[in-house]
């Protein structure tokens, strides 16, 4: 019985690793075309450098870093760190989530991550990843809520969405271009779906504010920003609040 208390929460820091490794591929491949979706999913992993496919014993999150040496096999190049920082954070997330009984944030806090990552540097957020989002919230409100609940959150998501977008097409029409992403609007839909009110508009003004703050410190006042990943990392931290301190708000 006690070597099975080890083996669990071994096995999710082997399975966030793996889904970090996974991740980091698909942002360094974002935008990258793919025949079909199961080119994407199964598409074979290779070198960096020579673009070599990898063999199997190279694809062991953590375990073909270190016994590599941090080197490819192929072309001897060093490996840049990131893998071995994200697949170990991704396992230290689920063996979190295993330990503390909270699995289901475990999935929620990877997710968010690389969308952060992805926004910040490509000024998008994947669909897929602002779906896996909405399902999750949409799973935790139908086990979790009443459906009382559910259908005050659902008015209030539906509100702030019809303002937002009415605040979209507006700026779209006046200067030509978007004051707000689409994709960032979903996300606040999200939000809005899963913590109602007023903890939303708390979020959203937290989100607010602190993109503000870093374009004063940046003093990058005509460049473009993300906000997605501000949304996001709110999102995440009232969820961990939500989860292990009680309601938000």
């Amino acid at each position: 019985m006690n070597s099975l208390y080890l083996v669990i929460p071994v096995l999710s820091g082997i399975i966030g690793a793996s889904i970090a490794s996974w991740l980091v591929q698909e942002y360094d491949n974002y935008r990258r075309e793919y025949k079909n979706f199961t080119d994407r999913v199964f598409v074979r992993s290779t070198c960096d450098f020579c673009q070599k496919n990898l063999n199997l014993s190279e694809l062991f999150p953590v375990f073909s870093y270190l016994f590599q040496r941090g080197k490819s096999r192929c072309c001897k190049k060093p490996i840049t760190k990131k893998y071995i920082f994200f697949e170990i954070l991704g396992a230290l997330i689920f063996v979190f989530g295993i330990i503390s009984n909270s699995l289901q944030i475990s999935f929620l806090a990877i997710s968010i991550i690389f969308l952060i990552f992805c926004d910040e540097k490509y000024q998008e957020i994947p669909i897929w990843n602002n779906l896996f989002i909405l399902t999750w919230v949409v799973l935790e409100l139908y086990f979790n809520h009443s459906n009382s609940q559910i259908l005050q959150n659902l008015f209030a998501a539906s509100c702030a969405c019809i303002i937002l977008l009415l605040i979209y097409y507006s700026y779209l029409k006046i200067k030509g271009t978007e004051g707000i992403g689409l994709a960032d609007i979903l996300l606040l839909f999200t939000a809005f779906l899963y913590f109602g009110l007023p903890a939303s508009f708390y979020l959203l003004t937290l989100a607010s504010l602190s993109l503000i703050l870093k374009i004063i410190l940046t003093q990058q006042y005509k460049s473009k920003h993300a906000f997605g990943s501000w949304i996001a990392g709110f999102f995440l931290m009232f969820t961990v609040y939500q989860e292990f301190y009680g309601t938000v708000g």
